[in-house]
């Protein structure tokens, strides 16, 4: 077991299994061959696993790269001196060029206009990787504008095309994955145009994890999921089927304060909870600063000495209580556990998720980058 960095003093923590990542990285490699490049995805912090650590994990296991939405993510990684190939997705301006030269990054490319940018403020030749539209609407070239990318890059000395990536749209009706064969014709047709304007094309990718799954056919040369890497596949039916681990283990706090209540204890005429004779509380250091939900559904509960006990709402910005009154035996100090075991016990991401009325991928989208990381 193995602290992150930045411990904090307060005693509230995820535990991060690394292996899970290795295993899920090594599964991902088996299911796509040894001809297509894994980059894996470490968005938000490595979807709130702490970019770093998952870094190394991934490259360990054999992903061939690295993909970033957040500078700072590749910061942290060349800082634990993780050399592999990083690529940023849109989310800088070229006026971070001198620390993307410095830290050897790989910037996303979608328009003449940024292209130009990129190449005026860079000081010498770098690698990027054009991004296309093919229907996100987001980051990367619309079907106008990248025949005009093609016809420019030649003429940017600076800018070399390391590769060609893109995002399938996946959200509602229109996302549907029976839409993914009209979205992946885009980046067909994107990659012809390149290598017939004369662009080397070492990489084509637009798969993520609901496309690797589920469209063997649309691997290209490489992919670069992010949520199966952390164990959150949910395709019902994929082509592809393979056993993915979750990398979040646990998110666990300590019993702070215990403390008997009565009816007399409460003042005004709404107390926070009814209280009940002989009612005994505890009070944790957690609330929803630190992720939870500010107020939850009845029935959800935590893990006390390997028994589930209600919270009690609301919660509060660093503190959430607890009934103690059918734990009496829990002491000032006690593990809590909101997410994973205790004794036989548990419970899992999925039903905790579910009770604060969130998806898995949600839930690490939301997990604070200040509550420390136990890595196993």
């Amino acid at each position: 077991m193995q602290m992150g960095s930045g411990r904090g003093l307060r005693p509230t923590w995820y535990e991060i299994d690394l292996g899970a990542v290795r295993h899920n990285v090594r599964e991902l490699r088996r299911l796509v061959g040894p001809g297509v490049a894994i980059y894996a995805c470490l968005k938000r912090n490595a979807y709130g696993c702490g970019a770093a650590p998952v870094s190394r994990a991934c490259v360990e296991a054999g992903a061939d790269g690295l993909a970033v939405g957040n500078i700072d993510d590749a910061v942290a990684i060349r800082a634990a001196g993780i050399a592999a190939p990083i690529l940023l997705y849109p989310t800088c301006l070229p006026d971070v060029a001198r620390q993307v030269e410095l830290l050897d990054l790989i910037p996303s490319v979608s328009t003449v206009e940024e292209a130009a940018a990129w190449d005026a403020a860079l000081t010498r030749p770098r690698k990027v990787f054009l991004k296309v539209d093919v229907g996100l609407l987001r980051g990367g070239a619309t079907a106008a504008e990248f025949p005009l990318l093609l016809d420019r890059l030649p003429h940017l000395p600076n800018l070399e095309c390391a590769g060609l990536y893109g995002h399938f749209f996946s959200y509602g009706a229109s996302g549907a994955p029976g839409h993914y064969p009209r979205q992946f014709v885009r980046m067909q047709a994107a990659v012809e145009a390149a290598r017939a304007a004369g662009v080397a094309v070492p990489i084509a990718m637009v798969s993520s994890t609901n496309a690797v799954l589920d469209h063997p056919e649309m691997d290209l040369t490489g992919v670069d999921p992010g949520r199966l890497l952390y164990g959150l596949a949910g395709s019902d039916s994929p082509a592809r089927r393979g056993t993915f681990r979750p990398a979040l283990a646990a998110f666990k706090t300590r019993l702070l304060i215990r403390k008997a209540v009565g009816p007399d204890d409460a003042d005004g005429e709404a107390p926070p909870f009814l209280p009940r004779p002989g009612m005994t509380i505890g009070i944790l250091p957690i609330g929803w600063g630190d992720g939870l939900p500010r107020s939850f559904p009845a029935g959800a509960g935590v893990l006390v000495r390997g028994r589930k006990v209600p919270v009690l709402g609301p919660v509060h910005l660093e503190h959430t209580r607890i009934d103690l009154t059918d734990c009496p035996e829990a002491r000032p100090g006690d593990e809590v556990v909101l997410v994973g075991r205790q004794g036989t016990a548990e419970i899992p991401l999925a039903a905790c998720a579910a009770a604060w009325g969130i998806d898995e991928t949600t839930f690490h989208g939301q997990m604070r980058d200040h509550v420390p990381r136990v890595y196993l």
